[in-house]
């Protein structure tokens, strides 16, 4: 059974500077993507601001290590850091995860363990060893040992109807920076291109995979500790989007947001389901729809796909007609997009719970 909680959001943000790609001499430029636009002859491409699945992943990752070490939860010296290296070759692993690994496999001599370890005891000890790496995965080359990530991100990219209605944009800001008599002008100019749109990017965590190790029996260990590292990686998530807490040069440039609406799916079953992306002003009533016609199209085969949707619409878009409550999809409004993430949460712990029952 596979047990994941999909979400897509749209948000309103101005005055932003989240992922800057290069410098050219003193002007820095907003990371940018291609998106296809129908015309009226066919389809266009054109180029917008845009957040890399990265750039939402690394801050997710740093966000999961705080909560998980504060629950007691086990995080090394680098996820504590932000360096999610992630035991990826002998060096980096000896020279950056020593400690932390030697706690786990009762050995100071982590380096000769390495040499010795199968793929199944290299996999279960870099699990205990950190909730970010059981997370969201790892690749250890060595012995080609890897973890898929339980957690995914889209890019964050521009709405359709906000480009096609031109509410999109990225304009250089001027900047100054002093500089110290005697080495260069006292007075620094530079730019920062400023990126401005209604947003849409899309989060699927996969919580049936926390804990589950590929190349050998399970751990019991693991398997108690097992709702606990979902419920914080769930949590950590919910951070992320309730408090936009991402990108870069947020120190100055902490951009003007607002969540317009969310929708937010847990399904319970054979199949992962994934909400509908954001890009188009249906995809509340897309979510509702596709949830529909899969759970009728697999459970009357015999198989047992449950999905539940939480909605919040707060910029009037199209919602799906819902008479009655069917058995095997349900849709919830909310007044809120916290409420909705709250409602998603609640009722994913009770499936965790009975998820990873001992």
């Amino acid at each position: 059974m596979i047990l994941s909680l999909s979400l897509s959001v749209r948000v309103a943000v101005n005055a932003e500077a989240l992922n800057m790609a290069e410098a050219v001499g003193n002007y820095t430029r907003h990371r940018k993507a291609p998106v296809v636009l129908k015309t009226e002859n066919g389809y266009t491409v054109v180029y917008v601001p845009a957040v890399s699945g990265e750039s939402l992943a690394h801050s997710y990752q740093l966000l999961l290590a705080q909560i998980a070490k504060e629950r007691g939860l086990p995080v090394t010296k680098m996820d504590e850091l932000g360096y999610f290296l992630k035991f990826s070759d002998d060096t980096v692993v000896t020279k950056f995860y020593g400690g932390d690994l030697a706690r786990v496999i009762g050995s100071a001599s982590v380096d000769q363990w390495l040499k010795s370890a199968d793929a199944a005891e290299i996999e279960k000890a870099f699990v205990k060893a950190s909730v970010v790496a059981d997370v969201a995965g790892f690749l250890y080359t060595p012995k080609t040992v890897k973890r898929n990530s339980a957690i995914r991100f889209s890019y964050m990219l521009p709405t359709l109807d906000a480009i096609e209605g031109g509410g999109v944009a990225v304009v250089p800001q001027l900047h100054t920076r002093y500089s110290p008599p005697g080495l260069a002008e006292a007075q620094k100019l530079f730019y920062i291109e400023s990126g401005t749109a209604v947003y849409t990017f899309s989060a699927e965590l996969v919580a049936s995979d926390i804990s589950r190790l590929y190349y050998g029996e399970p751990d019991q260990n693991l398997k108690k500790q097992a709702p606990e590292r979902a419920k914080a990686a769930v949590d950590a998530l919910i951070a992320m989007v309730d408090g936009m807490l991402f990108g870069a040069k947020r120190s100055r440039y902490t951009p003007v947001w607002e969540v317009k609406s969310l929708v937010a799916s847990l399904s319970k079953g054979p199949v992962e389901f994934v909400t509908s992306p954001g890009i188009t002003r249906d995809y509340i009533k897309k979510t509702y729809e596709r949830a529909v016609s899969l759970t009728k199209i697999l459970n009357e085969k015999g198989s047992k796909e449950t999905i539940n949707i939480f909605a919040y619409n707060g910029e009037g878009l199209e919602e799906p007609t819902v008479s009655g409550q069917l058995k095997d999809v349900t849709f919830e409004k909310a007044s809120t997009h916290t409420e909705a993430l709250e409602k998603a949460r609640d009722k994913l712990a009770k499936l965790l719970d009975l998820l990873f029952m001992v």
